[in-house]
């Protein structure tokens, strides 16, 4: 399965903590972007490790589930306009 995992996190450690593992996993997409394609459990395993490092009262986390549409409409690149 796909997973797209998001973060905003206020402090630099943690910020490159998560980087850190999220790149062990996946391919980062843009700075705070990471595709991965990893089984469910392994998905909420990395879930659980990031949430032990961030603040949740300063940085946010988000795990979504991209299916297979999705995925194939996806855009490498797509600068100004519309989708």
């Amino acid at each position: 399965m796909t997973y797209l995992f998001a973060y905003d996190i206020v402090d630099t450690h943690r910020r490159q903590e998560v980087s850190k593992i999220l790149e062990r996993f996946g391919l980062r997409v843009q700075k705070s972007f990471f595709q991965c394609d990893v089984e469910s459990s392994m998905a909420e395993e990395i879930k659980r490790t990031l949430l032990g490092i961030i603040n949740e009262k300063e940085d946010s986390l988000v795990l979504y589930l991209l299916c297979s549409d999705c995925l194939h409409g996806a855009r490498t690149q797509v600068t100004g306009g519309s989708c």
